[in-house]
């Protein structure tokens, strides 16, 4: 994998508090941000977004119990070119040693994957839905 980080999600326990305190630290359009019933993304670049994740949901979508030591505070996400170069990370991430948490699976935001490495930080693979 040639890594690129495109994506950090970090997990929050007040979705609607941390909202307030991104949109008023960042200096950034209302257009460069987005909402879910779960999460704000803030669009920084075209190479770049900062995601706000329920904690709870953030740990069940990287299939971590929310109660056990190692749930994750954050989520480093790699932009892959494609499902098949998704599936193809996840090879070398067990043949280095790492764990996939979720298999490849289509979502309404594109294909992805959840793996950890070898210290239990979590890492998300997604390959974007061609544009309509």
């Amino acid at each position: 994998m040639q890594p690129s980080i495109s994506i950090i999600t970090i997990g929050v326990d007040d979705l609607e508090r941390a909202f307030a305190f991104y949109r008023a630290l960042f200096e950034i359009n209302d257009e460069q941000i987005g909402a879910g019933p779960d999460h704000v993304a803030f669009f920084i670049s075209d190479k770049l977004s900062f995601v706000l994740f329920a904690r709870e949901q953030l740990a069940q979508t990287a299939g971590k119990d929310a109660a056990i030591a190692g749930t994750p505070g954050f989520v480093l996400s790699h932009q892959a070119q494609s499902p098949a170069e998704v599936d193809d990370i996840l090879l070398q991430v067990l043949a280095a040693g790492g764990a996939i948490l979720t298999e490849g699976t289509q979502s309404e935001w594109g294909y992805s994957a959840y793996f950890e490495d070898s210290e239990g930080n979590v890492w998300e693979l997604m390959a974007q839905l061609p544009a309509n």
